[in-house]
């Protein structure tokens, strides 16, 4: 092994065994089987791989050039693969070598190959295969689906590429990609870090614990065999072999951090508020597949308020879980239901089931201890390797609306935290800034130049300006009206499931309905005439419905404002700021 410089620091991928015979026998291979004192030579009658001895030969693997060699990425999924050399070209140098892989999964869900150059998922490059389309490159810029991108269409030279689900009930997805393409990662006939991962269904959607980092060697023989399955140690499926090389604790997390079931490990949500936390694992057990496994965590908030840690499936409020602490009182789990204080409720007493739990303020902070059983009966699991976490905190110590938040991903197990920033905040913002112009501007000013008419020249020219600023609204509502359509469908969310939404979909229908009407509307009598029934019942029904849309546009644009606040964690200051330009 060596280093990337002069400090002893975690190898990376620069490392291998070997074994050497002193006597003069020369070098006999680079892989992970037990050492052999016999060269390895290639059998090319049946492609496999062989030790001499003596005269005769003893078969010990396939050559993964002429078969395919297999590997279990984990139970109930098989990775198979061939590599395909050109006449002319050999293996460890080939221009033109492509590889063909397949990949067999036990149900029917999407399934994903990736291709790193250190074994972490952003930054790193994936075929990916959903059942019932085809398969595809995709870069992938971070954990949520919606920065799972799809290459370029010139980028997308997978060949003989396909994704079915068979009578057996297997997922099996195939393809053969270009070992060395431009501007993408290289798979080379050696040392390779890929990422497996599927989901739990043909949707595309986050993949949950299914996924695990491992390097491979495409050049040992019966790779699939002397199996590295994971050589990251920040991924929580590491196994290390007994025969392996035991390197000191305090270099053998690459992220630089301490042992988090020896010693608390330290992660700063945000400035001023600091998180803190043990893996407690009892004895005999191992912390990935403990039972009893507990979590000593400790925040510390620079300032009195009410301070929260949430644990959830997918990086969202509604739906997770959440210990509370507000500086006097209890210290509690509570179900988060809903953005309202309403619906964030106290779990039922049997479930309370945290140790050493307090929160107090103390020298200008508040501090909030607990332990928590990591593995709950009903509850959201918390894993000794990636998971999605909440924070947030108020801005007094009476639990109320929060001052500031955020979802992020933590490993527990080497430290490693990224935060999650929800998607699509321009698309957000661009929807709210349209819809404000046609309700906050165009509308109010249409329905003045109707009320105010006797202050405007006469000859109709507050119908002309009423009627031209309520097409313009209209415009920019059915505009407005359609970024929510396509962005809600972009980040797979129900349509109309909150009351902003429905409240939109009630005022698209009633704005029609109300243009309609204008148009078709009964004409006034000439001047000196009385004005018939059905056009005093028009102007009637026109006004109120109007007066209607104009209110509930003003609730609207407020509940908007909330809503962007809570999705994108706006500074509370900000917030009320908008409210008041607003």
């Amino acid at each position: 092994a060596h280093g990337s410089d002069a400090t002893l620091a975690y190898h990376g991928g620069s490392r291998s065994s070997f074994s050497l015979n002193l006597s003069g026998s020369g070098f006999v291979g680079g892989t992970a089987t037990e050492p052999t004192e016999n060269p390895v030579t290639n059998d090319e009658a049946d492609g496999s791989v062989a030790v001499v001895q003596g005269n005769e030969q003893e078969q010990v693997g396939p050559d993964c050039t002429v078969n395919f060699c297999e590997n279990d990425l984990a139970s109930g999924f098989l990775q198979k693969y061939k590599i395909n050399v050109p006449e002319g070209q050999n293996a460890a140098n080939c221009e033109g070598c492509s590889i063909t892989m397949e990949l067999i999964f036990e149900g029917e869900a999407w399934l994903s190959i990736a291709f790193s150059e250190d074994g972490k998922m952003i930054g790193s490059e994936a075929v990916i295969g959903i059942p019932g389309s085809i398969p595809q490159k995709y870069m992938l810029g971070g954990y949520d689906v919606s920065v799972i991108q799809l290459m370029p269409e010139e980028q997308q030279t997978l060949t003989d590429a396909g994704i079915t689900v068979n009578e057996d009930g297997q997922t099996v997805m195939a393809f053969t990609k270009l070992m060395s393409e431009p501007g993408e990662i290289e798979i080379v006939y050696g040392e390779n870090r890929f990422l497996w991962a599927h989901g739990n269904d043909a949707t595309l959607a986050h993949h949950g614990n299914n996924r695990a980092a491992f390097s491979l060697d495409l050049a040992a023989a019966g790779a699939a065999v002397a199996e590295e399955e994971v050589t990251d140690p920040t991924d929580p499926s590491v196994e290390v072999e007994e025969d392996s090389v035991n390197v000191p604790d305090a270099i053998q997390d690459p992220s630089g951090g301490q042992d988090c079931t020896v010693n608390f490990c330290d992660n700063e949500l945000t400035t001023g508020f600091l998180q803190k936390y043990r893996i407690n694992v009892p004895d005999g057990q191992d912390p990935e597949t403990c039972d009893g496994c507990t979590i000593d965590m400790e925040l510390i908030y620079d300032g009195e308020a009410w301070v929260s840690i949430g644990f959830s499936l997918n990086g969202r409020m509604i739906g997770s879980e959440a210990v509370i602490g507000i500086p006097g009182s209890t210290t509690l789990k509570y179900n988060l239901n809903g953005y309202t204080d309403n619906l964030v409720q106290p779990m039922p007493q049997e479930q309370q089931t945290l140790t050493d739990a307090s929160t107090v303020f103390q020298n200008g902070q508040t501090i909030m201890k607990f332990t928590k059983i990591m593995k709950e009966p009903g509850e959201v699991e918390i894993l000794f390797g990636d998971n999605d976490f909440l924070w947030a905190h108020g801005s007094a110590p009476a639990l109320t609306y929060h001052s500031a938040r955020s979802a992020f991903v933590l490993n527990l197990s080497s430290g490693a935290a990224q935060e999650v920033t929800a998607p699509n905040k321009g698309l957000w913002l661009a929807h709210g800034v349209i819809l404000f112009l046609a309700w906050g501007v165009f509308v109010p000013f249409a329905v003045q130049a109707s009320l105010l008419r006797k202050l405007l020249p006469e000859g109709g020219i507050w119908f002309q300006i009423h009627r031209g600023l309520n097409t313009i609204s209209l415009a920019l509502f059915i505009a407005g009206f359609a970024i929510s359509v396509a962005t809600t469908n972009k980040e797979e969310q129900p349509h109309f499931s909150n009351p902003h939404r429905r409240m939109g979909l009630a005022m698209f229908i009633m704005a029609i309905l109300q243009v309609i009407g204008g148009i078709v509307r009964p004409h006034n009598p000439p001047e000196g005439e009385k004005k018939k029934p059905v056009r005093v019942g028009w102007e009637v029904g026109h006004r109120v419905l109007g007066v209607s849309l104009l209110a509930c546009g003003f609730w609207q644009m407020y509940e908007g404002i909330l809503l962007y606040g809570v999705k994108y964690s706006t500074d509370e200051s900000d917030e009320e700021a908008i409210t008041i330009a607003y």
